[in-house]
């Protein structure tokens, strides 16, 4: 199926009806903001789709329809603030915060939702995968949003794990990977590679180097310390990473804090850096 056509199922119907009559092969996101009219993101341009604005009905079918009118996967979406629907397409959501006990509990009042299309693309991966054949270290994908780094880091799982049958142990955090359903990957990560789906990234790391012996490890987006412990200690066990991380530079990278131990840790000896035209950089992190 396409994955446009997918993806839209669970948009009302007059939403749906014309995010299909744009093209699909640039379209990123829909979104859908209370008392506006819906737009869609293409090519990194956000554009109006229909005039018509949105209302709060519009925002609860969406809710009732990713979450199949289940009450407890819509009491888990809205704790989370997103959902992965099948196909790896991502839900976030935005609403009045509600806490109790000091710890945040769920949204209420939906405000605002955007829909990302997941969608794999072969061969984008192609330029990089023999230079780490013959350069087999830990490999970091920066870039700002939106520039295609899990595209990216899809397609070089399913290349490392299809060309060189290298043994790849794949976090799954968000499900936007692989986007497992009911076991299976419904994206292709390769047939040399284990996913644990809906699994913090440093609990995994730590599960994948207990159970499956893997040669490599994957994980998107890299966001907190645990993370970065985890990746350190499973690294000076001979594991290598491909991973990602939100920066323009290794620069930029290098100067927050969460990132600048793992930097000065030398254990990413190569950096790939997307840049605006979606071109990719090779970069000796070390250097």
């Amino acid at each position: 199926m396409d994955e446009v056509r997918q993806a839209v199922q669970i948009c009302p119907q007059r939403i749906a009806q014309a995010i299909m009559r744009q093209p699909h092969s640039q379209l990123e996101e829909v979104r859908m903001r209370l008392g506006r009219p819906p737009t869609y993101l293409q090519n990194g341009q956000e554009r109006q789709l229909v005039p018509q604005e949105v209302c709060t009905s519009d925002l609860q079918e969406v809710l009732d329809r990713a979450s199949a009118s289940s009450a407890y996967a819509a009491q888990q979406m809205l704790k989370n603030g997103f959902l992965t629907i099948p196909g790896g397409h991502r839900l976030g959501l935005c609403g009045r915060g509600v806490y109790k006990n000091g710890e945040f509990y769920t949204l209420t009042e939906l405000s605002s939702v955007s829909l990302r299309i997941a969608r794999s693309i072969f061969g984008v991966a192609d330029s990089i995968r023999s230079y780490l054949w013959t350069h087999p270290q830990s490999t970091l994908i920066i870039a700002p949003p939106g520039r295609g780094k899990t595209t990216l880091l899809r397609d070089l799982i399913r290349q490392l794990s299809d060309r060189f049958s290298w043994r790849i142990g794949l976090v799954d955090e968000r499900s936007e990977v692989a986007a497992c359903l009911d076991g299976k990957a419904q994206l292709d990560v390769g047939k040399s590679t284990d996913i644990l789906t809906a699994i913090c990234k440093a609990e995994g790391i730590e599960m994948l180097l207990r159970t499956m012996n893997p040669q490599w490890i994957a994980v998107d987006e890299i966001t907190a310390e645990a993370d970065v412990e985890a990746i350190c200690r499973a690294s000076y066990c001979g594991v290598r990473f491909l991973a990602t991380a939100h920066a323009a530079t290794v620069k930029e990278l290098s100067e927050r804090p969460i990132y600048r131990g793992l930097m000065q840790s030398r254990i990413f000896g190569n950096v790939v850096r997307i840049d605006a035209q979606r071109n990719l950089h090779m970069e000796v992190a070390n250097d």
